[in-house]
């Protein structure tokens, strides 16, 4: 079972490698009591997940990345009888959640639930984030495998798939795995994925437990093929090839393997959303002129409300501009330590919702 505690996070410095964030430029306001939260939970049969990555397909039609999800079998609307698959997704039709539709995908062809994508051998695959290159749709994954240390888990790279139909049903979606290339421990595209007229650019940690973020970078004619073999790198405020691990060079910031990233027109401003500390912990923002930084310093804003389990702990928070809403929603996911609560309550383990206006004072 997956617990993304991101422990060595709270060893992290908050304020990153740049300046601190100007808290007296930008008034930022939070709001939880009109939150859609059971925009998620209304399918019988699909039970929870965490991961909760958006991706605007254009037409109103949102695609949600989920991983570990519960799929119920014999008992609707109960995770008792359910089956844990790696990944799953979901098809939003409308960009209000107030008022839209949504449909949830994963394997339907063996006797049992199973991952939308696949994966090999003995690892598993969880989602990152994805982007529209053109008519086609590109998105990351995270390769893991168990281990008897730590959490039980850690990542072993990377992998990216390429879908050539996605206006079709996804039960019919032809997809292309692609392999990833030598990137030194860094997951690419386990966080914000973006695009410019040129380009599109992959943010990532480095795995296991250090958390450096990097961006990479492909041209768009490349993504489109599903050539991501020779990615650039932004290091010392260049575009390079990089080809040996070591000297490290010095990271955007210090990260999480999930969080967003994206541009927000009306303050002319990149937005960094993360979840920071232990157990509920913090939730909190980071602002850059470019996508490349420099980035100013975490700014921690807003706590979770609180939940009605012994011992929850909060993690995944993402940004989705592309739905709408008097400022941005964000996501967060909510678990517990104890498996039994887990199975038992269902007010946790779907997406909640967090409305946030950033204005300039």
């Amino acid at each position: 079972m997956k617990t993304r505690l991101y422990i060595l996070m709270i060893l992290m410095p908050v304020a990153g490698l740049a300046q601190d964030f100007d808290t007296a430029d930008y008034k930022i306001t939070v709001d939880t009591s009109s939150a859609p939260d059971h925009f998620f939970s209304r399918d019988p049969l699909w039970r929870g997940a965490d991961g909760a990555a958006s991706v605007d397909m254009g037409h109103g039609k949102v695609l949600w990345l989920f991983s570990d999800s519960f799929i119920a079998t014999d008992s609707p609307f109960s995770r008792k009888k359910s089956v844990l698959v790696r990944n799953s997704i979901a098809i939003q039709e409308g960009y209000d959640p107030k008022t839209a539709s949504i449909k949830f995908y994963w394997n339907k062809t063996g006797k049992k639930p199973g991952a939308f994508f696949e994966s090999e051998g003995k690892e598993w695959c969880w989602t990152g984030h994805g982007i529209m290159v053109k008519d086609r749709l590109l998105i990351f994954l995270i390769r893991e495998k168990q281990t008897k240390q730590g959490l039980g888990f850690e990542a072993t790279g990377w992998a990216a798939v390429l879908i050539n139909n996605p206006a079709d049903d996804p039960s019919s979606w032809k997809m292309k795995y692609i392999k990833a290339p030598e990137t030194f421990g860094l997951i690419a595209g386990s966080a914000a994925v973006l695009k410019d007229e040129h380009y599109i650019y992959a943010y990532g940690a480095v795995e296991p437990s250090s958390h450096e973020v990097y961006v990479l970078r492909w041209p768009l004619d490349s993504a489109y093929k599903g050539n991501l073999s020779k990615p650039q790198w932004w290091i010392n405020n260049s575009w390079i090839k990089r080809t040996k691990r070591l000297p490290i060079p010095e990271p955007l910031f210090y990260g999480q393997t999930e969080f967003s990233v994206h541009y927000d027109s009306s303050l002319k401003k990149y937005l960094q959303f993360q979840s920071f500390g232990f157990g509920m912990g913090s939730i909190g923002v980071r602002m850059a002129d470019s996508l490349q930084g420099p980035w100013s310093g975490l700014h921690i804003f807003a706590r979770p409300r609180p939940v009605a389990v012994i011992n929850p702990f909060m993690y995944s928070v993402k940004a989705h501009p592309e739905l709408h809403t008097d400022g941005i929603y964000l996501t967060y996911n909510v678990n517990s330590f104890g498996f039994d609560d887990l199975l038992n309550n269902q007010s946790i383990y779907f997406p909640f919702f967090m409305r946030v206006k950033i204005n300039r004072r």
